[in-house]
């Protein structure tokens, strides 16, 4: 999940502790009450113009996912296409596009992407040959189905990291869908990977 909005709080303290001073200062005698709210007033001005000021960080206001469904994992997600085909079952081989991203959704740190390879993924469900977030999702998806997944980093690949791409703690954003539920497969046990009897394509290596 995003950083709540630290420029909000921040910005608050700083123009609240500005405010309380100003109001704190000593009282002046009678004669000298219109320089002394003149000097009020100039002392919020500068402590607002300077609280404005302040470099903070981009971060996203935890309203952005309010529309998103959590699950008791941690993963929240949000359907953006309907599906109309069957769930697969643990064990089922099942066609999928992805983009994945650091950071948020569409932010600059795209570290993968099967439809930039105008290439699927296969792998079967619930068989734990994808990251855990994946499994849980793609078990309830219909075919034809598309979501975007926050998936949080024990449901992704932890405080290992992987790959010297995905930093160790990194909370990962996909893009998913899923295309296809595949026929019979076929495990070839020395090369490690998975072939259908519909379609050429093997797992990635990424993964």
């Amino acid at each position: 999940m995003r950083l709540p909005a630290l420029g909000l709080i921040l910005g608050t303290a700083i123009l609240g502790a500005s405010a309380a001073a100003a109001f704190n200062l000593a009282p002046q005698p009678s004669s000298a009450a219109s320089t002394s709210v003149n000097n009020r007033r100039d002392f919020l001005a500068k402590s607002a113009a300077a609280t404005a000021s302040i470099a903070l960080p981009n971060v996203a206001l935890a309203d952005d996912y309010a529309d998103y469904t959590t699950t008791e994992s941690g993963m929240k997600y949000l359907i953006t296409k309907e599906g109309d085909g069957a769930v697969p079952t643990a064990g089922q081989l099942v066609k999928a596009h992805y983009t994945g991203w650091l950071d948020d959704f569409d932010s600059p740190k795209k570290f993968d992407s099967s439809r930039d390879r105008g290439r699927p993924f296969q792998f079967k469900v619930g068989a734990g040959q994808v990251i855990r977030g994946w499994d849980e999702a793609f078990a309830s998806m219909k075919v034809g189905e598309r979501r975007k997944i926050i998936l949080p980093s024990r449901l992704a690949y932890g405080d290992r990291g992987a790959g010297g791409i995905i930093p160790g703690g990194a909370t990962l954003y996909f893009d998913v869908e899923l295309l296809a539920i595949l026929g019979t497969e076929v495990e070839n046990a020395s090369r490690r990977v998975v072939v259908t009897v519909t379609d050429s394509d093997t797992i990635s290596e990424f993964w």
